[in-house]
């Protein structure tokens, strides 16, 4: 890969100097190398059953017996991982210049401090959403909306299950007439009867509701982000719970979720010359990362997850050592980019002919 070198001749100079935490800096832009963390993406559902108001009356009426106690029940229904990069405190650079434009306008740092460009585009933060492909929740219809007034007159909870369940035989009643065709006005076309089937299933529902419950679902997300220090073999994260959902990594009442980390690269360490030129020198630090691989395993599930990534806290700190012949950094040819999760150069673009 192409190194490059932030610096300028003669007066007109750039430098980069370690940033000393808390100091308040008259001039230029501070950047934090960035230290590798695992995050987590969960998709769980949970799904509540609400018993129905009339339970009490459905083995009477319908001849059916349902659940009489709420329940509440959790589920995964979706992982994803990747890398995700934290300012570094303890690495942090001050990069001052004279030169025109200012090292601000060159510079292109996201909010927290990370280095995002040089003399490039301004950082814009990209976002999935992971829940874009599961339904959102619905209100469903009241039963109130099918129920004759004799209901709302009725002066006991027998009494309204009484009228309830009648109301419900006639709307099923009329539903197999319409599908048969023996009532008096037929819808005037397919999509017509289409709309009122919907109507009557909605409203047999909603009173089906009074008796059987209602269940609802709904998805969300959690978050779980994991620092990355040293290999790590079944390493607790976070433990989940059918009956609570995602907990705590110290909740036992969870089932645990492991990582496994394996390091797949880590660089030598930087000779004693290395270090040397390092410490004296002005130029812009980038990192060459390490790489590690992480695999996941969820309770009661054969295969685990893995993925691999670039981990900054497993390389060592370089320099963008190679000259362009610019004579100050508002001249710089070259477009720098840089990789947020890791530190490393990640694009070089050629200035345009």
């Amino acid at each position: 890969m192409t190194m490059v070198w932030l610096t300028s001749c003669a007066s007109r100079q750039a430098t980069v100097t370690p940033y000393v935490a808390d100091d308040q800096p008259t001039s230029g832009v501070v950047y934090y190398l960035p230290k590798t963390q695992l995050r987590i993406h969960f998709v769980l559902s949970e799904e509540q059953f609400e018993p129905g108001p009339l339970v009490a009356y459905a083995s009477r009426y319908l001849g059916e017996n349902y659940p009489t106690q709420p329940a509440t029940r959790y589920q995964i229904e979706r992982v994803a991982m990747h890398a995700h990069g934290v300012p570094d405190k303890a690495q942090g650079f001050l990069i001052e210049s004279v030169a025109l434009p200012s090292v601000e306008q060159l510079a292109s740092l996201t909010p927290d401090g990370l280095l995002y460009s040089l003399h490039g585009k301004a950082y814009q933060p990209a976002t999935t959403d992971y829940l874009a492909d599961y339904p959102k929740a619905v209100a469903s219809q009241e039963a109130s909306q099918a129920l004759p007034q004799e209901y709302a007159l009725a002066t006991s909870r027998a009494k309204q299950a009484e009228v309830a369940a009648n109301r419900l035989f006639e709307l099923r009643e009329r539903r197999v007439e319409l599908l048969s065709g023996q009532v008096e006005t037929m819808p005037c076309d397919g999509p017509a009867l289409k709309m009122v089937l919907d109507g009557l299933d909605k409203e047999l529902a909603a009173l089906q509701a009074l008796f059987a419950g209602r269940t609802t679902r709904r998805y969300y997300e959690e978050v779980v982000d994991v620092p990355i220090t040293e290999p790590a073999t079944q390493q607790v994260v976070a433990r989940f719970a059918p009956q609570y959902g995602l907990v705590d990594k110290e909740d036992l009442s969870g089932a645990p979720i492991y990582i496994d980390v394996k390091a797949l690269k880590r660089p030598a360490p930087l000779s004693e010359s290395e270090l040397h030129k390092l410490i004296k020198s002005k130029a812009l630090r980038y990192i060459e990362p390490g790489r590690a691989r992480v695999s996941l395993q969820l309770p009661e599930r054969s295969q685990a997850i893995t993925l691999e990534l670039s981990v900054a806290q497993w390389g060592r700190p370089a320099l963008l050592e190679h000259k362009l012949g610019a004579d100050k950094l508002g001249q710089l040819p070259y477009t720098i980019y840089f990789d947020l999760t890791s530190g490393s150069i990640e694009l070089i673009e050629l200035p345009r002919q």
